[in-house]
């Protein structure tokens, strides 16, 4: 028999919003996918590790200020 666990993983509020994971199926959102990607990222800072492995081969003097922050 397959037994539940009560325990969620904690989500960063979104917009002052709490983020509430919920598995029975009740409500469903069809952009949950995109919640827990955000958090993701936002631990592993998954796009600051992209980020420092790229090199910008444009001439300097041309290219804006657009470092990822």
């Amino acid at each position: 028999m397959i037994q539940s666990s009560s325990t969620t993983p904690a989500l960063s509020p979104l917009n002052g919003k709490p983020i509430l994971l919920n598995f029975d199926g009740a409500e469903m959102s069809s952009d949950a996918g995109l919640t827990l990607l955000r958090e993701v990222e936002r631990r592993a800072d998954l796009a600051g590790l992209v980020a420092s492995c790229l090199t910008d081969l444009n001439r300097p003097e041309f290219v804006g200020d657009h470092q990822l922050k």
